[in-house]
């Protein structure tokens, strides 16, 4: 399962964002490699159940455009009712609105 979406921003401003997003969501950063643009999170679903791992990727369409890539790695829970796309559309949701509040 992947989501994304293009948006008019440079790759530096996206990734600034990005991070802001993942650390205002209290999202565990487990990695993040800026020069390859990619950021692995560990989402904890249910505190009793179990804990997701998302890879977000950042790629330069141009000098005013970055694609925005998110996906959840492996199938830790195999049924997740719907929730791991429910917080993927909401982090890209969320990654838009901060670009466009930034002005």
């Amino acid at each position: 399962m992947n989501e994304g979406l293009d948006l008019p921003y440079s790759f530096d401003r996206v990734w600034d964002a990005m991070i802001s997003v993942l650390q205002q969501a209290k999202w565990n950063v487990t990695r993040a490699d800026k020069a390859t643009g990619g950021i692995e999170v560990h989402v904890v679903m249910d505190m009793i159940t179990w804990t997701e791992t998302f890879l977000v990727n950042l790629t330069r369409n141009n000098d005013n455009s970055t694609r925005v890539l998110m996906g959840r790695i492996g199938l830790a829970q195999p049924v997740d009712w719907g929730i791991s796309r429910q917080y993927i559309e909401s982090f890209l949701n969320k990654l838009a609105s901060a670009l466009k509040s930034a002005g």
